[in-house]
């Protein structure tokens, strides 16, 4: 089975291709029906963004990364008011969501809404999925607005797509958070260093989320990379959530 790492930087790879011919033909559809367009300021991609939202009847998936074009918690109102209507939302974090103190601020308020959300240690691209029908794509790393792709029905949106639910399959879920943006104490504290670790935190973060020593941590760590017979942080992630530890 082909990695789904390497399947996105095939998709990200045609993406690219698609925004070099929109900028070499401005006004002209590289595809029939005006089914791709480019998005380069940030207001008209947060108004895009927003639209999708609205119109979505089923689902909004997302692969989440910053920079953002606006503070993650002027986007939090209308994520809450979908979802009190019914609009389920998931989302794939990269591992520098626990650095990021903005995301960390909302992520609770959402959660408790019923946002599904999952950790990667590295995220590849950030992406936003309308129901089946569209897509937002950023194609930098660099500035919130500088290069995105609106994707309507296309093949390039089917691969996108099921990209994305091969990624859900591989992230594991994001620890309890409580309502200051710091991970609960639980019954079990090694659970959450386990999703911690496969979330891609390094024992620093993980030793300030969870309030205890580093010396703990490293202690914690060892121990169940060993428990798990695992050679890599990441594998001990991944090994504790298919042994249904997390």
């Amino acid at each position: 089975m082909r990695d789904p790492l390497d399947e996105l930087e095939v998709h990200v790879a045609r993406l690219q291709g698609v925004v070099a011919e929109l900028r070499e033909g401005r006004g002209k559809p590289v595809l029939d029906g005006n089914q791709v367009e480019l998005v380069e300021d940030g207001p008209t991609l947060l108004a895009a963004y927003e639209e999708m939202q609205r119109s979505c009847s089923v689902q909004i998936r997302a692969l989440d990364r910053g920079p953002y074009s606006a503070p993650p918690a002027s986007q939090q109102e209308l994520e809450l008011e979908r979802l009190e209507q019914g609009l389920a939302y998931r989302a794939i974090y990269g591992f520098e969501v626990f650095e990021s103190d903005e995301v960390m601020a909302v992520l609770p308020g959402l959660r408790a809404a019923g946002e599904q959300s999952r950790v990667l240690p590295q995220m590849p691209m950030k992406m936003v999925l309308g129901d089946d029908n569209m897509a937002l794509v950023a194609l930098t790393k660099r500035a919130p607005a500088e290069c995105h792709l609106l994707i309507r029905s296309t093949g390039l949106l089917d691969g996108l797509i099921a990209t994305f639910e091969m990624l859900w399959g591989l992230a594991v879920p994001m620890p309890e958070l409580e309502a200051g943006g710091g991970v609960a104490e639980l019954r079990a504290p090694d659970r959450d260093v386990l999703m911690l670790l496969a979330g891609g935190a390094t024992d620093d973060m993980i030793s300030r989320r969870l309030r205890i020593s580093p010396r703990t941590t490293q202690r914690r760590v060892r121990a169940l990379m060993d428990a798990l017979g695992a050679q890599t942080r990441f594998q001990a992630g991944v090994q504790a959530a298919r042994r249904r530890w997390i």
